[in-house]
C-alpha cells in the first residue's frame, strides 16, 4: 500500500538518507602554508578534532590545500592520493593567480590576495560545491560551513525539482516530495539537528520533512492546474520556487 505514490519501501530509502547525515565520513584536512591558521578558522565554533593539519588524505571528507603559488612537493602528493581516493579537494592560492594545481580543478581554487586574510566565505562555498550531500553532517558540527551548505543543499534541490517538474508523465508528485524531503533532511543535518537515536527518533526525522514537501506538492499542483497558460516551463518555475520557498520556512524552524 502506499500514499500519494509513496511506499514503504520510499520512506526506508529516506530513513536510510536521514541517518547517513548523522555523522561526517572524515575530517577536512589542511595542508599547505598557513594551514593552520586556516585549520583554526574552519573549525571556530565547532570539533576542532573534524579539522586537521595531518593525517591520511584518503580518510579526509575534503582536502584543502593552502599554495603560494606551485604547490610543493609533500602537497603535491597530498593532492594525488586524495585525487586517487576520489576525495575532494579545494585550494586557495595566495601567489600568482592562474598558476595550475596539480589534481585541482581550475572552479575548485580560491584566489586569496597575499597579506590579506583567509576569503572564508569563498572557501566554505567551494566546499560545499566540492562536498555534496556529504557537506550537511559535517556543516553540522563546525558552524562556520553551515550558511554554504545549507544554501548549496536548498540550491541542488531547486535544480532537481525542476528537472523532475521538467518530465513526462503523472507520478511527478512523489519524485518531487522525496528529493524535497532528502533535501530537508540535509538542511536539518546542517543545522546541527540533533541525529536519531531511536526507532522513534527516526520516524519523526522522516515524518516532518515528507509531511512537509507533500503539502507543498499538493499545493504547487493545485495552482499548476489554476494557471491560465500552462506548459513545461510553468510546470519548473512552480517547481522550482515551490522548493526554494520550503527549504527557507523549513531553515527558520527551530531545532532540537
Amino acid at each position: 500500500m502506499s500514499a500519494f505514490g509513496i511506499g514503504p519501501r520510499d520512506v526506508l530509502a529516506l530513513a536510510r538518507h536521514t541517518q547517513s547525515t548523522a555523522a561526517p565520513t572524515g575530517p577536512l584536512l589542511v595542508r599547505g602554508v598557513l594551514a593552520g591558521q586556516l585549520a583554526r578558522e574552519l573549525a571556530a565554533g565547532g570539533d576542532s578534532s573534524l579539522v586537521r593539519t595531518e593525517g591520511d588524505p584518503s580518510a579526509a571528507s575534503a582536502v584543502v590545500c593552502v599554495v603560494a603559488g606551485a604547490a610543493r612537493p609533500a602537497d603535491e602528493e597530498a593532492l594525488r592520493i586524495a585525487a586517487r581516493s576520489l576525495v575532494p579537494v579545494v585550494a586557495v592560492q595566495t601567489g600568482a593567480s592562474g598558476t595550475r594545481i596539480p589534481y585541482v580543478l581550475a572552479t575548485d581554487v580560491v584566489d586569496c590576495e597575499p597579506g590579506k586574510r583567509f576569503p572564508l566565505e569563498a572557501i566554505t562555498r567551494a566546499l560545499a560545491a566540492a562536498l555534496g550531500r556529504d557537506g550537511a553532517a559535517l556543516a553540522g558540527a563546525l558552524p562556520v560551513l553551515r550558511d554554504a551548505v545549507r544554501d548549496r543543499r536548498t540550491r541542488d534541490g531547486v535544480i532537481a525539482a525542476g528537472v523532475v517538474a521538467a518530465g513526462r508523465g503523472e507520478a511527478r508528485l512523489p519524485l518531487l516530495a522525496l528529493g524535497q524531503a532528502r533535501m530537508l533532511s540535509d538542511v536539518a543535518a546542517a543545522d546541527g539537528a540533533a541525529a536519531a537515536t531511536t526507532s522513534r527518533g527516526t520516524a519523526e526525522a522522516v515524518a516532518v520533512p515528507l509531511a512537509a514537501a507533500l503539502a507543498t506538492g499538493l499545493a504547487a499542483r493545485t495552482l499548476v492546474r489554476r494557471l491560465r497558460v500552462r506548459n513545461r516551463m510553468s510546470d519548473v518555475a512552480v517547481a522550482a520556487a515551490a522548493t526554494y520557498a520550503l527549504a527557507a520556512a523549513f531553515r527558520r524552524l527551530p531545532r532540537r
